[in-house]
This record gives C-alpha cells, structure tokens and sequence, in this order.
C-alpha cells in the first residue's frame, strides 16, 4: 500500500541505482516476523522487524532497508541496513586502499565507462604494489604477478584485458569503453581479488576450524 494519504518520509542518501546522494521517499513499510540468537546456546528468540521499501526521488529505483534489532522509526529508515540493491563493495580482508579504490570505480561505473575503466586499471596497480611487485610499468608488473604464481594463466591474461581497456580510458585514440563492457570489467576485477585475497583467507579459516575440530575431537577420545 502507497502512502499517498499520508505525510510523506523523506531522507538524503546515497543511491547505488544512479549513483547519486539524493532525496529517497518512503513508499511501504512491511511488518515481518524473524529469529535472531537469544545468547543461550543454539536457543532463538522471535521478534517483529521491519522493511523500508523506498523510491529514489532521482531515478525511481527501489530500495529496500531492513530494521531487525529496534523499534521500527521509518522516520529515519536510513539508518537501517540496505539490503536491496546491494553495496558493491569488496570483502574481508582485501586492503583498504583497494576496497577504497573499487567503490570510487563502481560510483561511476553507468556514468563513465572510461573512467570506470582507469579506475580499475588503478585498482591492479594497487593489487601489484601490495603483492610486492617492483616493476614500474603494468604490463611488467602484472606478468612478473603470474610469474609468481599469485595469479594462474587465464587470469593472467583478465589481467591483460583490463590494462588495455584501462588505456584506452586513459588515453585519446577515438575509442570508449562501451557500456556494455563495464559488467565484465567488474566481474574480472573481483576474480582476481577472490583469487589472491579471499579465496587463500577462507581457505585458512577452514583449515583453523578443522584443527580446532581435531583437537575437541581428540579430548573427547
């Protein structure tokens, strides 16, 4: 149900549809039941949450802000946690610098594929530098990358594609990046960063649970 009959709720965010900080209007809030832990043992408590439904004033798009752990003050539903669309960001524990970098790329991703292109180009810089490459120039840099096994031959050769789409935003020759390349860009960077960053982390996290199992495991014995 709209809420054209009554006062409409406004507040200033931003909006990852058209990627800009604009007015985003109130349109439903939905009453919805949900568990959360009660902190005795596996024990779960129910609880009434809230979803925010809201328009983009700029653009239209739809946004979904989720209120789980308070009373439920549309009032301020930007405060609450955007669960659609979601914020494109890069996980734990890629570096700040990088993250930084990628989310400053995502910002102008429909704006500017050229600028998006660059950007990303900066963020396998970045990737180089705090890996410990040397090598000045990217093309060096990213091949000594493989060299070292950081990155396997087919994302060598991402690797590759991205510098040249890079340059090509970078540098006047009558050529754009097209839209329609902007996707594909984006899912190459975050391959690259699963391989190197996320992947090996989580592989780590499972190999300490596995001896943490191993050792209870072995106590009970």
């Amino acid at each position: 149900m709209g809420r054209s009959a009554e006062k409409e709720i406004r507040c200033v965010a931003f909006c990852p549809h058209c990627n800009n900080r604009a007015p985003q209007t109130l349109v439903h809030t939905q009453e919805f039941e949900t568990t959360v832990p009660s902190g005795a043992g596996d024990e779960e408590t129910e609880i009434v949450a809230h979803y925010y439904v809201v328009s983009c004033d700029t653009c239209k798009g739809i946004l979904i802000y989720a209120d789980v752990f308070t009373d439920g003050d549309e009032t301020n539903f930007i405060d609450y946690f955007l669960v659609w669309p979601e914020k494109k960001t890069l996980p734990f524990p890629v570096p700040k610098h990088i993250k930084q970098i990628y989310e400053e790329a995502v910002v102008i991703q429909k704006a500017s594929p050229d600028a998006f292109a660059v950007q990303i180009r900066r963020g396998l810089e970045a990737i180089c530098i705090d890996r410990g490459i040397k090598e000045k120039n990217l093309q060096a840099a990213l091949k000594r990358l493989a060299e070292k096994g950081e990155i396997p031959k087919v994302l060598a050769e991402v690797t590759d594609v991205l510098r040249l789409l890079g340059n090509v935003g970078a540098h006047w020759t009558g050529q754009h990046v097209h839209p329609s390349q902007t996707p594909a860009l984006d899912d190459f960077f975050k391959a690259i960063v699963e391989y190197i960053y996320v992947a090996p982390n989580k592989l780590l996290e499972f190999k300490n649970q596995l001896e943490e199992f191993k050792k209870v495991d072995s106590d009970k014995k």
